[in-house]
């Protein structure tokens, strides 16, 4: 599944290593620190450009821009806890909840290009307490219910708790963004994988009735029927959304063309 991710915190970093100081800037010291970690992060090297950012920033905290700075250096250094440490400081200098939102979110979309989706979980969840119009990070929380539910490994085994949890969140992103094509589309396979959930356990239930009957035992027998009743009656529900799900999808690849 292909869902954008975030990543504008790490975008132009090495822009601002070739800018010229700002009048505003650090002044002493801070300044010939922030001047030697621009020069050692165009040179690529990183964990020294770290350090020196880090230094100006003792001498004036108060700049967003190298901690921003800061956080690429040693994300491209390979340690992404310092780089999430250095990051998370500018928070502190965003205007409302929505931009602090956004800083979670651009860091989760760096673990994802890491494949650390344990860490992008954290923070796509950190990001969505902020804002809870973010649709991009509500896909993203559905993408990874849906894959501990057997959604995208037809021979996982199905969890129909986190398929519930992915269908919850499918059905946020399609109520913030109704022409949301993909969202439909992984509903849709959400529900067929809890379709076949159902199907296994009306098979189940079938099997043991007709043990019961074997065995005579008109109990078991009837608990048996009534299960494998109450699998069907929700196999039904399920075809039902399917069909809906699978109309609509049609309705807005067709829309789209237009």
């Amino acid at each position: 599944m292909k869902i954008r991710t975030k990543i504008l915190w790490f975008v132009g970093a090495l822009a601002l290593a070739g800018a010229p100081a700002c009048e505003d800037g650090p002044k002493g010291p801070g300044a010939a620190h922030l001047k030697a970690g621009d020069e050692a992060l165009a040179g690529g090297d990183f964990a020294k450009a770290a350090e020196e950012y880090g230094k100006s920033l003792e001498a004036d905290p108060k700049q967003e821009k190298v901690w921003e700075k800061k956080a690429y250096s040693y994300k491209q250094a390979g340690d992404m806890a310092k780089a999430e440490e250095a990051i998370l400081k500018t928070l502190d200098f965003k205007p409302d909840a929505a931009a602090k939102a956004q800083v979670y979110a651009n860091l989760a979309g760096v673990y994802m290009e890491k494949n650390d989706t344990a860490n992008a979980e954290k923070n796509y969840a950190e990001a969505i307490k902020l804002n809870p119009n973010d649709d991009q990070s509500i896909a993203w929380m559905a993408e990874f219910a849906a894959r501990r539910g057997g959604a995208r490994d037809m021979k996982a085994p199905i969890v129909a708790a986190e398929l519930k949890k992915a269908i919850e969140s499918y059905d946020k992103v399609i109520a913030l963004k109704p022409s949301d094509t993909a969202a439909y589309t992984n509903k849709r396979i959400a529900v067929g994988r809890l379709m076949e959930h159902e199907r296994l356990q009306k098979e189940a239930a079938t099997k043991e009735g007709e043990e019961a009957v074997a065995a005579k035992d008109k109990a078991k027998e009837d608990d048996a029927k009534a299960r494998a009743d109450k699998h069907q009656a929700q196999m039904d529900e399920y075809k039902k959304q399917l069909d809906e799900l699978g109309k609509k999808i049609g309705e807005l690849m067709k829309a789209a063309k237009k």
